[in-house]
């Protein structure tokens, strides 16, 4: 945060107007940028000065940034919409999964010789992407889970103990991050095959109980002691969509979790090593945190800090070509291991499309929709049936 700024000295009716204020401003330019981005009908690519041609990585990213904004209208067209769902289908492979070439056809400098290209979760990366966009373009929602896992992951036929042991072996300690985001996605499987009645619900309860077990009590995070909170932030934030919204599973220690998320906020140099998704996991993780939180939990408080993060993110995250980054210095030169731009002080795709989930969030906590043309939606996920909803709940809590 600024540490020239503060918060809670300002009036919550102060903030909200200088946030309403910060939405308006800024349309036009990143119309005007969005459309500079565009490689030709419904392809887009990650920066104006970029290593690779148009993908479905910035596409996804820029197209998801454009509707939270509520900016479609004014740079999609219906070439777009036509042309975009042609290409992005023309790449599914067997297995639902999908093959960019722009991503997929080249190395990234300098990768090792001796390290499989491209590796599992860059393959699973290229395939949500696609089916993100694809969904966009499509206008029909997406789980976003292929059919089956990559390759190198565990498969249906290995059986549902090699998943669980896969969900357990992760490196929580280490990377919270990377860890709790390819166990939540195997834990998607495991409920997805019993939705297919291919297992019974077993092993996916087994799987939600061990996440539990692993949240620190101390915190309400995930992740060792040792790491940075915002990587403990950050893992809560990728198991979030399956126990807190699909699945709507009580969140122990929910008051901790906000008391982390406002710690992190208010850090003096923060302002100085955010990064877009740093701000939006902070905000998805405290919003599904205060859902279940004792009712009015330093309500105040976070209404303000929303309010001052709508302007203060758009001050410090736009650039001079009228978008956004990913940093406050520069763009993001790195997409999950693939290479993506120079590092300059440019716009990027990653920006809009992750900045606008947290701005979005903020947006919902203050009652500003229909204010601007930001619409205020971030959730990621539908909720399953309220029936195995309280089926699962009773099983993994008892």
């Amino acid at each position: 945060m600024n540490s020239e700024y503060s918060v809670a000295s300002a009036s919550l009716e102060t903030l909200t107007g200088q946030a309403v204020e910060a939405l308006r401003a800024g349309s036009d330019g990143m119309t005007a940028w969005a459309n500079v981005m565009r490689e030709s009908p419904g392809r887009f690519r990650w920066a104006a000065e970029t290593t690779r041609s148009a993908n479905v990585a910035a596409t996804a990213y820029l197209v998801g940034g454009l509707t939270k904004m509520g900016l479609c209208d004014r740079v999609l067209t219906r070439a777009d919409y036509r042309e975009g769902r042609a290409w992005i289908s023309a790449m599914r492979a067997p297995g639902g999964q999908y093959h960019d070439p722009a991503l997929l056809g080249r190395r990234t400098p300098g990768w090792p010789a001796a390290k499989f290209w491209p590796d599992p979760a860059m393959l699973l990366g290229v395939t949500q992407y696609a089916r993100t966009a694809l969904a966009h373009y499509s206008g029909k929602p997406d789980n976003l889970l292929p059919a089956q896992p990559p390759p190198g992951w565990p498969q249906p036929d290995d059986g549902p103990e090699v998943a669980l042991e896969f969900i357990r072996t992760r490196p929580y300690e280490e990377s919270a991050w990377g860890a709790c985001s390819h166990a939540m996605r195997m834990a998607a499987w495991l409920l997805q095959w019993h939705l297919e009645d291919r297992i019974s619900l077993d092993p996916l309860i087994e799987g939600l109980r061990f996440f539990y077990a692993i949240q620190d009590p101390a915190t309400g995070l995930w992740g060792g002691a040792a790491s940075p909170k915002n990587v403990r932030i950050n893992g809560a934030f990728k198991l979030f969509p399956l126990i807190r919204e699909e699945l709507d599973l009580p969140l122990p220690h929910a008051e901790k979790v906000i008391d982390q998320v406002l710690a992190e906020f208010e850090r003096s140099d923060y302002d100085e090593t955010v990064g877009a998704c740093d701000e939006w996991d902070n905000w998805y993780v405290l919003a599904l945190a205060r859902e279940v939180a004792a009712a009015g939990y330093r309500e105040e408080e976070i209404r303000k800090m929303a309010a001052y993060r709508i302007a203060r993110v758009l001050e410090i995250f736009r650039k001079p070509d009228g978008g956004l980054s990913y940093s406050p210095q520069s763009c993001v030169t790195n997409w999950i291991g693939f290479d993506m731009a120079p590092e300059l002080p440019q716009s990027d795709v990653m920006g809009p499309g992750i900045l606008a989930g947290g701005i979005n969030v903020c947006i919902d906590l203050l009652n500003l929709r229909g204010v601007t043309t930001w619409t205020g939606e971030w959730r990621l996920r539908a909720k399953q049936p309220k029936a195995l909803r309280a089926q699962i709940q009773e099983r993994v809590f008892g």
